[in-house]
């Protein structure tokens, strides 16, 4: 189970599910305005970025990291 938010937690395959449009929907974006982007992509994108690095850490203390 991953960490969603500090009293939720979900499987691998929901966290995958929950991160798509997070990174996925701002990216898309970035391509059509040419390397623009968004506040609310960035804040997208900041988003994501801190739930892997989370995920990254616990895998890092739990000593599950390849």
């Amino acid at each position: 189970m991953y960490k969603w938010n500090y009293n939720e937690e979900i499987t691998a395959d929901e966290f995958i599910r929950r991160l798509i449009p997070l990174v996925c929907e701002p990216v898309h974006t970035i391509w059509e305005l040419e390397g623009d982007m968004f506040m609310s992509d960035f804040r997208k994108l900041s988003e994501a970025s801190d739930k892997l690095s989370q995920v990254k850490r616990n895998l890092e203390s739990n000593g599950k990291e390849d």
